[in-house]
Parts: structure tokens; C-alpha cells; sequence
């Protein structure tokens, strides 16, 4: 189901999805071992597919997780009902147990989810299967390699005999027809290890079919003007393959065409499939061809668009490189904002390490961090081959680290926490500023603050006062880190709670409580929060425009001039 927009009315909200999940035809999903929580290996598998089509990962929403879990727990407290049938799936009554809005849109506001927004609800006991399961559909595959879509959250019960998993979608941004890529198209081009059969859904993208079809391929067009579609084929070698061909009509479906074959697909074959239309009467025609699967157990394997490297990272470990582009690759090629390491290298040098071979280890610098491979001999596989310094957590402190267990003393980093660089930013606090603040100086532990307001503002001498006027709505401790013994601010916990990736990897463990520090910016004045990480420093802006408010500084710039003085005018390769 999909609601386009905040003025959607109830009628385009019952065009709802309920995906026919038949689990007896689906292989099992096995699931990493050690893995404790699904979802983010259901969300590592959604942005998989999403990176191989050149669309910026979802990040998982607090929100969505908390509309999803809730519809999911509505469910089962109303388990039997015979209205939870069909399209009703996605709909709650008032009075029931566990109402908290009739539709996907009043259940996404009653959390705090303010934008356009979809559901997918499956029943196989896991969300990795009900993924799986999505990608061989019409209606719920679009949701999931949508472009329009930032967030997802996720719901889910499996106790006493009831099965449910909520898939929740939405964007805040603008609702609109249009996106990039212009074309979204499934599976993709020189796919391996696609499916068989399509089991069929609801609603039914082939009315009058006879189930199980064909693996459905679908095309939707983001770009500008109108599109219409002519025809669609599908070829085994020379062979036509007897197909249903449809177009959409409805806020999900609608500018895209799909087509599947009249009878399942046979294992191992390559297909090759064709779509023709038009768009503002000019004639396009979409081709491209897959591999099915030898047997149920083989993997679906897509290959990522290749993004082009930026000057001085074509000097970098391969193994940085690939990290770089499946990072901030869609940030480079405009499909995402918001750079995680930065937008090129400009400094790749080797620097002394007791434990990497030779005693030295290659490290790449980059605005926000410095990306090292400590043993080329290791594992690529491993999230930790290449590793993100403890940068923040050298300039606080004053140790500069040279192997697991050996540093090397040196004053704190005398280098503004947020805002213009010194001397612009007038007596601003420092890296320098936070030591004292810090349990890992002192030894001993804050006490754990949580649901208390922050009023605590620091100063360059490293002072802390208590300022009642600092008082921000949202602006409370939260999330409290026992390993260091530090509070975390809200606006941090709920978004990094967002983001797709691993935030021990990224940022790591709080060193020092949020404070408040007045900095200027652009050569104005401004109230910042700001919290140091291990490997990160984040800042909280209330007034900056949505979307910006949390961001992450330039560490890396700052670890390179507390490290050697000053910035290199380019890339360096010493």
C-alpha cells in the first residue's frame, strides 16, 4: 500500500499489498552465524539489491520501526479476525486491541513519521525470507528498489502459532513523479541465481493468470514526461517465451509495465527480455537478459554499477577503493547527500605500526576520516580488513598510536570541536578542551543521565557550566555506553539508529558527554551540540534546514594538522 503524499485521501490508502507467500516453494535463508538481529541483515539485503541498481541505501527509521512493530503486534492480538484478510491486512479498526490508526499513513503519524509512506507485509517466520520472497513480486518488489524511498522499518512476530513481518517504506521528501535513475528496471541486466516462479499477489498484477507464472521482470520510469508502453518479450535463446504483459495504474504501479512468463521458468536457462513504449512520443526500447537459478539454494548475485574513482583514490589499496565506492559512490555520482569518508583522497602515506608487516602500515586521508589496512595478508571479507582510525579518540586524549598497544604522548589537539576554523571562530572549544571530560583520563564513569535535559555547555578552558537557556526540545541524554561510561545525546541515538551501516565501524564508542559550544559559523555566532566519538565527532544544529541538523566533522583534517602540522595542498604519495 502506499499513501503518495501527507494529502492523500482514504481512497488511494486502500490500494494496499498483501504478498500470496506460499513457504513451501521458497528455500530457507540460511542466517550468518553469530547474527542477532535480523533486521539489519534484511536491510543489508534490501540495500544490496538497491546499490546493484545505482539507488542510495535505506536507512532504517525509528519511526517506521515503531509503526511496523506495532501493526505486527496488532495482528497478533487480533489474530482469527476475519477482517485481517486480503487488502484489509493493512488496515486497523478502532477499538481493537493494539489500534494505532486505521491506515499505513495515520499509523506512520501517530509514531512521529511526517512523509509519504509504504507497507509490505509477508508471513514466512523471517524477514530475510519475506525480502526474498518481495523481489519474486510485482507490488512488492517497487517499494523496495524505489528511489523515492529514504527510510524503512521493520515489525515482526513469531510466537504461539502467529507469523507476521511489516516492512515499512517512506520518504520525507517531497512526493514526486519523478527521481533518478529516470529507469528502475528488475532483475537486473547479467543477473545469476534468479528465481523461477512468481506465486502470484494482491492485489493481481495479471488478472485472468493462472498461477505460478514466470519471475516477473518490471520497469518503472522516474524520469520526465509521459510514458506508455507497447510491448513486452521475453526470449530463451531463439525461442519466444509465452508472456503476460501489463501496465500500472494505481500510486505505486503507475509509469511502469511488467511482464512474466505464462509458466514457470526452467533452472539454469538464460532469458533475455524486452520492453518497448514511448515517452513525449519518442520510441525507447529496454533490454536485458539473467540467469535463473541451478537450484533453490543458490544465490541471487547482482553486480554494482561501476562508479568512477576520483583522482588521487586511484592510487589507494584496492580494497579502499571498493570500500569508498560502495560507501560514498552514489554520494559522488549525486543519488545521495551526505559524504561518510569524503569525496577524494588527499594524502596516502605510509605510517609506523608494531603489528602490521614491516612495522608500517598504508593509511588513506580523507576529509572525515583516515582509512587504514593494517595486514594485507588478512581476510577482504572482513567488515574490520579495512579499518577506520580512532582518530577523535588520539586528538582527545594526546596519545598518538603507533601499534595495538604502543602511543606516543603529544599535547591534545588545540583544533576547534565544530565551526569555522581558528582563529575565524573566536575562542572556540577544543579536541583539547574535552581531556578532562573524559573517563578514559579520569577513570571514573558519568552516571548514566538518560531522559534529562542537556544544559551543560563546555568552554575552550575545558569548564563546564550549567546554562537553563540551552533547554531544547529533543535535546535530552539518551543511550547510555556502559564500556566507556558516557551518555549520548537523542538527536545523535536516533540518527545513527538510521543509518545502514555499523556505528562501532563508523564512529564508534562515546568518549565524552554532549555539550553545548558556542562557535561561529560562516562568521556568525551559533549554539552547536557537539559529542565526541572514538573515530567521529557529531554535531546537533536545531536550526540548520532538515536533513542537516546532525552531521559529522572533518576529522580527518583536523588528525592531519594535529599530526603533521598542516594540510597537504593535494594528494600526496610520500
Amino acid at each position: 500500500m502506499h499513501s503518495a503524499s501527507r494529502h492523500s485521501s482514504r481512497s488511494a490508502l486502500r490500494f494496499g499489498l498483501l504478498v500470496l507467500l506460499l513457504a513451501s516453494a521458497l528455500a530457507s535463508v540460511p542466517v550468518p552465524a553469530g547474527a542477532v538481529d535480523e533486521a539489519t541483515l534484511a536491510l543489508d539485503r534490501i540495500n544490496g539489491f538497491r546499490a546493484a541498481l545505482g539507488l542510495a541505501p535505506l536507512a532504517r527509521h525509528p519511526a517506521l520501526d515503531r509503526a511496523a512493530q506495532a501493526h505486527a503486534d496488532y495482528y497478533f492480538l487480533n489474530y482469527g479476525d476475519p477482517a485481517l484478510s486480503g487488502l484489509g491486512l493493512h488496515e486497523e479498526r478502532p477499538g481493537k486491541p493494539g489500534f494505532t490508526g486505521a491506515d499505513i499513513l495515520a499509523r506512520a503519524r501517530a509514531q512521529g513519521y511526517e512523509g509519504s509512506v509504504n507497507e509490505n507485509i509477508g508471513f514466512t517466520g523471517s524477514l530475510l525470507e519475506s525480502v526474498d520472497a518481495f523481489m519474486t513480486t510485482v507490488n512488492h518488489r517497487l517499494p523496495l528498489i524505489d528511489p523515492r524511498y529514504q527510510h524503512i522499518g521493520f515489525g515482526t512476530v513469531n510466537r504461539d502459532g502467529v507469523r507476521i513481518e511489516v516492512l515499512m517504506v517512506g520518504t520525507l521528501a517531497p512526493w514526486s513523479e519523478e527521481a533518478d535513475p529516470d529507469w528502475v528496471v528488475w532483475p537486473l541486466d547479467g543477473s545469476n541465481g534468479v528465481g523461477t516462479h512468481f506465486w502470484g499477489e494482491a492485489p493481481n498484477p495479471f488478472p485472468g493468470a493462472r498461477y505460478p507464472l514466470g519471475y516477473p521482470v518490471t520497469a518503472k520510469y522516474f524520469g520526465p514526461g509521459s510514458v506508455t508502453f507497447t510491448r513486452g518479450e521475453l526470449f530463451e535463446g531463439d525461442r519466444a517465451v509465452p508472456v503476460h504483459f501489463a501496465t500500472g495504474s494505481g500510486w505505486l504501479t503507475r509509469r511502469a509495465a511488467f511482464l512474466a512468463a505464462t509458466e514457470p521458468l526452467r533452472p539454469g536457462a538464460t532469458y533475455r527480455y524486452a520492453i518497448e513504449g514511448m515517452v513525449d512520443g519518442a520510441p525507447f526500447r529496454l533490454t536485458g537478459s539473467f540467469r535463473t537459478a541451478r537450484s533453490a539454494d543458490e544465490e541471487l548475485l547482482t553486480a554494482p554499477p561501476a562508479v568512477p574513482l576520483p583522482p588521487a583514490l586511484a592510487g589507494a589499496p584496492s580494497a579502499v577503493q571498493e570500500l569508498w565506492r560502495r560507501v560514498d559512490g552514489p554520494v559522488a555520482s549525486g543519488r545521495a547527500t551526505g559524504w561518510m569518508f569524503g569525496p577524494d583522497a588527499w594524502a596516502i602515506r605510509w605510517e609506523p605500526y608494531a603489528e602490521s608487516p614491516g612495522g608500517r602500515r598504508q593509511v588513506v586521508y580523507l576529509d572525515k576520516a583516515r582509512l587504514e589496512l593494517n595486514d594485507p595478508n588478512g581476510a577482504p571479507s572482513s567488515e574490520w580488513f579495512v579499518t577506520s582510525g580512532l582518530l577523535v579518540r588520539e586528538m582527545v586524549l594526546g596519545q598518538l598510536q603507533v601499534g595495538d598497544t604502543r602511543f606516543v604522548a603529544r599535547p591534545p589537539a588545540e583544533l576547534p570541536l565544530a565551526g569555522d576554523p581558528a582563529p575565524a571562530s573566536a575562542d572556540p572549544p577544543t579536541y583539547a578542551s574535552l581531556r578532562a571530560r573524559s573517563s578514559l583520563v579520569t577513570g571514573l564513569p558519568v552516571p548514566d543521565r538518560t531522559g534529562r535535559p542537556i544544559v551543560e555547555v563546555l568552554h575552550r578552558d575545558g569548564s563546564v557550566t550549567i546554562d537553563p537557556a540551552r533547554e531544547f526540545p529533543g535535546a535530552v541524554y539518551a543511550g547510555y555506553d556502559p564500556v566507556t561510561g558516557h551518555n549520548s545525546a537523542q538527536p545523535f541515538v536516533e540518527w545513527l539508529a538510521r543509518q545502514p551501516w555499523n556505528p562501532l565501524y563508523v564512529v564508534g564508542r562515546p568518549i565524552a558527554d554532549p555539550y553545548w559550544v558556542l562557535v561561529h559559523v560562516a562568521g556568525q555566532p551559533r549554539w552547536v551540540l557537539v559529542q565526541a566519538f572514538e573515530r567521529r565527532v557529531l554535531t546537533y544544529t536545531p536550526d540548520n534546514p532538515a536533513g542537516w541538523q546532525v552531521e559529522m566533522g572533518n576529522v580527518g583534517r583536523h588528525y592531519y594538522a594535529w599530526r603533521y602540522g598542516e594540510l597537504p595542498a593535494s594528494a600526496t604519495l610520500p
